[in-house]
C-alpha cells in the first residue's frame, strides 16, 4: 500500500509528474491523482519531497509494508547472538573475538 493521499493534497499533479515508475493517474487538473499501479512503487518518496501539500503539510505518505517480524526483537534471542561490535574488537566470546585491522 504505498502512497497514500490526505486531506492536505491540492491536487496539483506534482508527485504524477516526479514519480519515475509512474504509478499515478490523473484525469484532470487540480485532481487528487490516483494510484494506479501501487505494486511498481519504488518507494523513492519523490513524491512526499515534491509535495507541496496545505498548511504546511504534505498531501500524500507513503505507507511502506514491513514484515511484523521486523517490528519486535526478542531481547532474549538478542542476547544469544555470537557476535557484537563494540569499539576496535569483534565478538564478546574470547574464543571468537579478534582485532579488527586498523587503516
Amino acid at each position: 500500500m504505498p502512497p497514500v493521499f490526505n486531506a492536505h493534497c491540492n491536487g496539483c499533479g506534482i508527485c504524477a509528474n516526479v514519480c519515475p515508475s509512474d504509478v499515478f493517474s490523473r484525469d484532470n487538473d487540480h485532481q487528487v491523482p490516483r494510484v494506479l499501479y501501487p505494486d511498481e512503487c519504488w518507494y523513492c518518496d519523490a513524491c512526499v519531497l515534491d509535495c507541496p501539500g496545505e498548511g504546511g503539510h504534505k498531501g500524500i505518505e507513503l505507507r511502506i509494508p514491513l514484515q511484523l517480524s521486523l517490528l519486535w526483537i526478542d531481547p532474549a534471542a538478542e542476547r544469544r547472538l555470537p557476535y557484537d561490535i563494540i569499539g576496535d574488537h569483534l565478538g564478546t566470546d574470547p574464543d571468537y573475538s579478534w582485532e579488527m585491522p586498523r587503516e
